[in-house]
């Protein structure tokens, strides 16, 4: 028991270490040589690194930040299957580890690819008790809120949040065990933290708007 207790803890730390690698911060550097924060919205995530650099750069940050995300729950079941505090604590070390990484200081970037990364592991696992189109149904809820909000306001942290609430509502209404569903308010939570600047300008009206073509 004391082993295997020994291993998890090794497995929480490792995965907030590997949520922690600023891929922003490194795809930034190696392009420029430069600290991204000090560019742009000087925020360490894919949307500054496509403000900067160009779409196929924050793409890829983007891509990269979601496998850190996915990589750790798949790591995690597949050494202990059946596992869900297991799983749940990974989820929210990763996603910290992202937002606060200790290798610049803990100032990371706002965590929603890392974030989307963990559900689509999520949703993946199968011993969470539901058919597959249950499983998947949380994915499609998110995007669909986060797509929404973004086409009626045309404000990417107004549909990042959106899918934050999304989240742990979805998990709850396809059935997930109630486990997944306080760690999916979790990662809400940390969603709005991270996004607290971003809220204060959308009280004060002063968050920029991404304008459509011929605006």
């Amino acid at each position: 028991m004391e082993v295997a207790f020994f291993y998890k803890t090794l497995l929480v730390i490792a995965s907030y270490l590997f949520g922690a690698v600023p891929t922003a911060y490194v795809v930034y550097w190696f392009k420029k040589g430069t600290d991204i924060r000090k560019e742009g919205s000087g925020n360490v995530g894919g949307t500054n690194v496509a403000r900067t650099l160009g779409a196929g750069a924050g793409i890829m940050t983007i891509i990269i930040d979601m496998l850190k995300g996915f990589l750790p729950i798949m790591v995690a079941y597949f050494i202990y299957p059946q596992d869900l505090i297991l799983v749940s604590i990974i989820s929210v070390a990763v996603i910290v580890g992202h937002d606060f990484p200790v290798y610049i200081k803990f100032k990371g970037g706002k965590g929603i690819a890392t974030s989307f990364g963990v559900i689509v592991g999520v949703c993946a696992l199968p011993f969470t008790g539901q058919p597959v189109y249950m499983r998947i149904g949380p994915i499609f809820t998110i995007l669909a809120a986060a797509a929404i909000f973004f086409l009626i306001f045309r404000i990417v942290s107004v549909s990042s949040l959106a899918a934050a609430v999304a989240t742990p509502l979805s998990f709850y209404f396809f059935h997930y065990p109630m486990v997944i569903v306080i760690t999916a308010a979790v990662w809400s939570v940390l969603a709005f933290i991270t996004h607290r600047g971003n809220i204060k300008r959308l009280i004060n009206k002063q968050e920029k708007k991404i304008k459509g073509r011929g605006a």
